[in-house]
C-alpha cells in the first residue's frame, strides 16, 4: 500500500508538469500576437492539444480522478482553445486551418457524445468501462500529440545539428513523463503507464541527440538553407559617397519654374490706398 502523503506529492508534481506543458505554447502565442502573423508555426500541435486535453478531461471525470487528471486537462482544454483562437486570428491560411479545426470538432463531438451516453448507461457499459475506453483513446491522442514534433528528429539526423530541438522543452517534457509514469505505477494504472514508457524513451533519445549534435559544436551549415553560390564570381562592391569631393562642381539651386511665390493682392491694395 502506497503512503497517502507520497502519492499526494506525486500527484502535485504530475499536475505541475502537465500544467507547464499545457502553458508552454503561450510563449509562441505571445510572439504571434506581437508579430501579427504565425510565421512557420503549425496549427496541428495546437489542435491536437485541444483533442488530447478534451479526451483526458473526460477520462478523469468518468474515472472520478478529479485531481490531477480532470482539473489539469479541463484547464488544458480552455488554454488550447485560446491558442487556436490566437492562431486563427493571425493566420493567412484560414481555409486549411478551418478544415483542421472542423475535423477536431467532429472528433471531440463524437467522443463527447459517447462519453455522455456511456456515462448514462445507454451503451450497456458501466462508467468504469467507458472511462477505460476513453483512456485508450487518450493514449492514442497523446501519441499523436507527441508524434507531431518528431519530424524535427529526422531533420537533426539529416543535418547533423540539434538546432531544430528546444533542449529545455525536452528536459521539461522528460521530467513530466517521469512524474506521470511514477504516478501510474503507484496507482497501478496501465493506461497512464504504457504511453509514458514510450514518451520517456522518445524524450531520452531526443536528449541524447541534443548532446551528440550540440548546436555549439555542430552548427547548422549555411548550405542547408541557402542555394549554393558560385565562388568564381567576384563580389560586386558598391560605395556611396555621402559628401562631394573637393573641387567637384555643385549643381546650383535653381528654383522650380512650375512653382513660384505669388504676391498677395491685399498688399497691392494697401499700397494704392496709402498713395491716395
Amino acid at each position: 500500500m502506497v503512503d497517502s502523503s507520497v502519492l499526494l506529492v506525486v500527484r502535485i508534481l504530475a499536475a505541475f508538469g502537465a500544467l507547464a506543458l499545457i502553458c508552454s505554447p503561450s510563449i509562441l502565442m505571445r510572439q504571434i500576437h506581437k508579430q501579427k502573423h504565425v510565421g512557420v508555426a503549425s496549427v496541428l500541435p495546437l489542435v491536437m492539444l485541444v483533442v488530447n486535453s478534451h479526451v483526458w478531461m473526460m477520462y478523469g471525470y468518468l474515472g472520478e480522478n478529479y485531481f490531477p487528471i480532470f482539473s489539469c486537462y479541463a484547464f488544458g482544454d480552455l488554454a488550447a482553445l485560446t491558442y487556436v483562437g490566437v492562431y486563427w486570428r493571425y493566420t493567412t491560411e484560414r481555409r486549411y486551418v478551418g478544415r483542421v479545426v472542423a475535423v477536431a470538432v467532429t472528433v471531440c463531438t463524437i467522443l463527447s457524445t459517447y462519453a455522455i451516453l456511456g456515462g448514462l448507461g445507454c451503451t450497456g457499459q458501466t462508467r468504469a468501462q467507458v472511462a477505460k475506453t476513453m483512456g485508450y483513446v487518450g493514449d492514442l491522442t497523446a501519441v499523436c500529440l507527441y508524434a507531431a514534433p518528431m519530424e524535427k528528429l529526422l531533420q537533426v539526423l539529416k543535418h547533423k545539428s540539434a538546432i531544430f530541438i528546444n533542449a529545455h522543452m525536452v528536459v521539461a517534457s522528460l521530467a513530466n513523463n517521469i512524474m506521470w509514469f511514477t504516478y501510474g505505477v503507484l496507482t497501478g494504472n496501465w493506461i497512464i503507464i504504457a504511453p509514458n514508457i514510450l514518451f520517456v524513451t522518445l524524450n531520452s533519445s531526443t536528449l541524447v541527440l541534443c548532446l551528440v549534435f550540440n548546436p555549439k559544436t555542430h552548427p547548422l551549415h549555411e548550405s542547408s538553407f541557402l542555394a549554393a553560390v558560385d565562388n568564381s564570381d567576384a563580389p560586386i562592391e558598391v560605395s556611396v559617397e555621402l559628401s562631394p569631393k573637393a573641387g567637384s562642381k555643385m549643381v546650383p539651386n535653381i528654383p522650380s519654374p512650375e512653382y513660384t511665390a505669388m504676391q498677395s493682392p491685399l498688399e497691392l491694395l494697401h499700397l494704392q490706398l496709402d498713395r491716395n
